[in-house]
């Protein structure tokens, strides 16, 4: 870390981003370090490789982001929050590995030592990046943000821990969440912005994907799949996955969920879940994604087909399955 607080204190422009598609984690932990970097003086820009998930759009408010359009912005530090390569940013990512701009990663994923980094903040024991951010913050000094960047900070954890529900819901992360709820942090409110401001073709865009449900290895893993084609069909909508995923972990007999959902121009987004054994990322890795243990992601370009991502998709699921021993972790 003390690389990284070198280059920040030298630096007079810092450039935040994340992930492709960023989710509370990552606009926690951008919004975190935003405000951290404005109370030392710091010119200070985000820049979204696209557009966030729609539930976090509140956010913006009080951390203000632009759309990367094909150029960066001038700055002498990139900070990158909750990714551990360039490569999640799609385009963005191409446009800074042609710059010789200082690069840190905030993040608690594994990272490679490869993937170019100039500097990590790096914690894979962190339940999320939202709270190394603000590690970092006091290490920088900065002990007073405002209550904007402690609410930030709290969606990013309890997102990322499912609400402290998740196996990295760990005795700190308890301690983080009433540490900044001692804070002032509302938690009913975000509660409500996030998880209550569904739009009405919500349920219908969860029974388009359960339609396309297939259970395999006696219901231990579960697939799942959702098309524009039957989105549009039904006027169903499907910002994001959580509930589907989170309707079939809670089926007794599930062990792992895969889940594809189509987006526009034909991209697949693919999401994996697991309950207690089955490590899914390493499933993820088989197919260019990763993440963590029991949450993982990747996607596919639209030249993969909707069919061809289910079949690799559910194909990495069962060798997975088979290559862990889960059947034998479960005493199937």
């Amino acid at each position: 870390m003390q690389e990284a607080i070198q280059l920040i204190e030298s630096s007079s422009k810092i450039l935040l981003s994340g992930h492709l598609r960023a989710d509370g984690d990552c606009l926690g932990a951008q919004s975190v370090m935003y405000h951290a970097f404005k109370k030392m003086g710091k010119q200070v820009e985000v820049m979204l490789p696209n557009p966030p998930d729609g539930r976090y759009g509140f956010m913006e408010a009080h951390t203000p982001w632009t759309l990367f359009d094909g150029t960066l912005p001038d700055a002498d530090l990139l900070m990158v929050c909750d990714c551990n390569t360039l490569g999640r940013l799609g385009a963005m990512g191409d446009a800074i590995s042609a710059t010789s701009m200082p690069r840190i990663a905030l993040d608690h994923h594994p990272i490679a030592v490869e993937h170019g980094w100039t500097a990590l903040v790096h914690d894979v024991t962190a339940a999320a990046s939202g709270l190394m951010a603000l590690k970092l913050a006091s290490a920088l000094g900065i002990e007073d943000l405002p209550i904007e960047a402690y609410e930030a900070a709290f969606v990013a954890l309890m997102t990322d821990t499912g609400w402290l529900k998740y196996s990295n819901a760990d005795a700190a992360a308890w301690a983080a969440a009433a540490s900044l709820v001692e804070r002032g942090v509302d938690t009913e409110r975000l509660y409500d912005l996030v998880y209550q401001q569904a739009e009405l073709g919500r349920p219908i865009g969860i029974r388009a994907a359960l339609e396309n449900l297939t259970y395999f290895e006696d219901g231990r893993v579960a697939v799942a799949y959702v098309s524009q084609a039957r989105l549009a069909e039904l006027n169903g909508a499907l910002e994001d996955s959580d509930d589907i995923l989170d309707i079939l972990r809670g089926v007794k007999e599930v062990e792992a969920v895969g889940l594809i959902t189509e987006r526009a121009g034909g991209l697949c987004k693919v999401s994996f879940r697991s309950k207690r054994h089955l490590d899914v990322n390493l499933v993820a890795r088989t197919i260019g994604g990763g993440g963590h243990a029991r949450a993982a992601g990747a996607s596919f370009g639209d030249s993969v087909s909707l069919d061809s991502a289910v079949s690799q998709v559910t194909n990495a699921l069962l060798e997975g399955y088979a290559a862990q021993g889960i059947a034998a972790a479960l005493g199937a």
